[in-house]
């Protein structure tokens, strides 16, 4: 008997091992399938020209070869509202007793602070305890509450801006600088990806979104360098030392501090924030204001937690749930909500102070393009609240990002090779600012269809703490200069080799002059010209309808970016497949029309042999006076020629 139990365990023990060994053998092979076969590696593309003058590309932002990348994730769900405690705008904690039926609770409030000479490491200090409310003295605490019998009942961080002592300036004749970035969205992701943020940045607050913006490094930190402190990162320029902090970089906010502006910079994704990845960041908080010690927090109080949820949001990005909340929630809110409300707090608490404010979001677009759709509502409301709390009277409001998605896929196709070098960029001036110095945002303006990049948006931001715009009148001289403020006339012969731009960076298109008199090219004017009086049908009652006269010029717009196998991140699969190369033909036409004599620019695609596309708006290139008059349409005013 005691043979046959002994047995039947081993029995047991050995499909234990078996069914164990299977699972580590099925995992491996999974894995290693994903690693060889279904990872598609990076192609390498570098610019074959970087000295000819910069064609900004047109790329249509719905072509069908992006949009098969791009979903609709499901709304970001988290826990139901259980905040047990609240902060008052009088650096008060409260109890919030309407959320509990006990009579009497008692709390602790614990500071939350960086340890000395680390970046990375949080201190949490002795707890201070109360039953009904307690004056705060640092920006992040932890709480915890319990009931009469010391069981646990609540534990979260909150933040709030615990207003410092020193005394800031309220210099009413210079403007506050705000940034606001997203990681890795391009100008066409967010075309796609933000489509009420973009109507309302552009209708409502007119700002300006830069076509020819392109990075000028790799990944977030050569560019974020760039604009920052107006240096290449890795050079003699900006020594990176794994050893060393970065508080002797410099960094602009620096300039701001010694100016007695106010300053604020938060990043999410601690261990994976720009300053602090394979770097030690900062030894004293770079600015007045730092967020960095909240996310450390919350890893701290939830540890391997951070880890853990990389691997659910890679889960969530496949539309696997595990659990009922998403992975982007601390609590009930989402991360970056929590993140914007800092920053209102930080504008709230400091409105009549000069001040240099960065916000940087990471998770919800580093990985996984798709999420940050999911922003979209919360973007709005914070360039709503910018503009109805009063905030952008004084201020100017850059929306940005580093780099387009540097995820292979996307980046392995033609469009995905020109959205992951240009990236996002926009700009809010006060209506004060536009009123005072014309001639700048005129040049603003221009700049729109110009080759800029991020040491273009260091130069602008020195003119901005600088109170120094007398330039912009002035002709941009050759040589160029590495950076040139967005407030002065870049020059659109411009190349990327002027600009800084490296090779593997530079997405420019080149052109060459084909003749204007044969078939293809007149049919592609034509097409152009039915196009915009399309666009004009519903005005024919006021609107003539415009015949091509004569086409002035055509060119033949060429991508310069040409595959170089030497660099390629090799993987199994590139034994089989090769990069998908950009086919398409596409024609710059200059013409003029009867009988408004209106000239026309228009870049166009060749979809196949008989099919054509506008690629951007078609532009004018003439004055049009008062031949618009009998319309208000803005757009349509620059082609209706009033009957």
């Amino acid at each position: 008997m005691v043979g046959e139990k002994q047995r039947s365990r081993l029995w047991k023990a050995g499909i234990l091992r078996r069914m164990f060994a299977g699972i580590i053998i099925v995992g491996i092979s999974y894995f290693c399938y994903l690693v060889f076969f279904q990872a598609p590696g990076h192609f390498v593309y570098t610019h074959a020209n970087t000295h000819a003058q910069c064609m900004i590309p047109q790329i249509n932002p719905f072509d069908k070869d992006i949009l098969a990348f791009f979903w609709q994730p499901d709304p970001i769900v988290c826990t139901q509202n259980t905040e047990l405690v609240y902060i008052d705008d009088n650096n008060t904690v409260h109890i919030n007793y309407s959320r509990t039926h006990l009579e009497v609770v008692n709390c602790s409030s614990q500071n939350i602070i960086r340890e000395t000479e680390n970046d990375n490491e949080v201190l949490f200090k002795s707890p201070v305890w109360f039953s009904k409310s307690s004056k705060l003295t640092s920006d992040f605490i932890k709480v915890q509450c319990y009931d009469y019998s010391g069981n646990l009942l609540y534990e979260r961080l909150h933040y709030h801006i615990h207003k410092s002592v020193k005394k800031f300036t309220s210099d009413e004749n210079r403007f506050s600088v705000l940034l606001l970035g997203i990681d890795g969205m391009s100008r066409l992701a967010a075309i796609r990806e933000l489509p009420k943020t973009l109507k309302y940045l552009q209708d409502t607050l007119q700002g300006h979104i830069l076509k020819g913006y392109a990075k000028v490094g790799e990944n977030t930190f050569p560019n974020m360098v760039a604009f920052l402190a107006g240096r290449i990162g890795y050079s003699k320029d900006f020594p990176v030392d794994p050893n060393v902090f970065f508080d002797n970089h410099p960094f602009i906010w620096n300039n701001f501090s010694k100016d007695d502006a106010v300053t604020m910079y938060a990043e999410d994704w601690p261990r994976l924030s720009t300053f602090n990845y394979a770097v030690p960041g900062f030894n004293q908080s770079p600015t007045d204001h730092y967020f960095r010690p909240f996310y450390l927090g919350i890893n701290k109080m939830r540890k391997y937690q951070s880890t853990i949820n990389e691997a659910l949001l890679f889960l969530e990005n496949q539309n696997i749930k595990v659990g009922k909340t998403s992975t982007l929630c601390y609590s009930d809110k989402p991360k970056h909500v929590l993140q914007l409300d800092y920053y209102k707090r930080f504008l709230k608490s400091y409105r009549n102070k000069l001040k240099f404010g960065l916000s940087w979001l990471n998770e919800i677009s580093h990985d996984y393009v798709n999420f940050i759709k999911l922003a979209d509502d919360d973007l709005l409301d914070f360039l709503t609240f910018l503009k109805e709390d009063g905030h952008l009277e004084k201020s100017v409001l850059f929306f940005v990002s580093d780099h387009g998605s540097r995820v292979d896929k996307i980046r392995n196709t033609p469009i995905g090779r020109i959205e992951e070098r240009m990236p996002f960029f926009s700009v809010v001036l006060p209506q004060n600012f536009k009123d005072k110095l014309p001639q700048a945002e005129t040049n603003l303006r221009t700049n729109i269809e110009r080759l800029t990049s991020p040491f273009d948006f260091y130069e602008t931001i020195v003119d901005i703490f600088k109170n120094e715009y007398s330039h912009s009148t002035n002709v941009v001289q050759y040589p160029l200069s590495r950076g040139i403020s967005l407030f002065r006339n870049i020059p659109k012969q411009r190349s990327c080799a002027d600009a800084g731009i490296h090779e593997h960076n530079c997405a420019c298109y080149t052109s060459e002059k084909i003749p204007v008199n044969n078939t293809k090219i007149e049919r592609v004017a034509a097409f152009v010209v039915t196009k915009i009086n399309r666009d004009l049908h519903h005005l024919k009652e006021k609107c003539v309808t415009l015949t091509l006269n004569t086409i002035i010029e055509a060119k033949l717009v060429h991508s310069q970016l040409k595959h170089n196998e030497q660099y390629d991140d090799k993987k199994f699969m590139h034994n089989f497949i090769k990069p998908k190369e950009d086919t398409s033909r596409r024609f710059l036409i200059l013409f003029d029309v009867l009988p408004s004599a209106a000239m026309f620019e228009a870049t166009v695609e060749e979809t196949n042999a008989i099919e054509f596309s506008v690629l951007g708006h078609v532009s004018r290139t003439n004055r049009y006076g008062n031949q618009s008059s009998c319309i208000n349409d803005k757009r349509l005013k620059l082609y209706c020629f009033c009957k």
